[in-house]
């Protein structure tokens, strides 16, 4: 007789799981682009200063909204050297 086990997944569980799955396709995809092995943290960190860049080109208009997203884009670029990026 064969043993069967059955594993459901909470709804949060699935959410985890693709989010993991589409971070590591993520992860392969800078890997590919780069020549060499990039840990999904990483890519996640690069990510985050390149949306700060964006965000900080195109926001013109008002000097306080552009200075806070100086600040958020300077953030994300130490986080990243705090992390090992080169």
């Amino acid at each position: 007789m064969k043993k069967e086990l059955s594993l459901r997944l909470s709804l949060m569980g699935r959410v985890k799981l693709y989010v993991a799955d589409w971070a590591d396709a993520y992860a392969n995809l800078f890997s590919l682009f780069l020549g060499e092995k990039v840990s999904t943290g990483h890519v996640m960190r690069i990510t985050h200063a390149v949306l700060a860049f964006t965000v900080l080109v195109f926001s013109y208009g008002n000097a306080l909204v552009s200075l806070l997203f100086l600040v958020w884009f300077v953030l994300t670029l130490l986080d990243c050297k705090r992390a090992g990026i080169r």
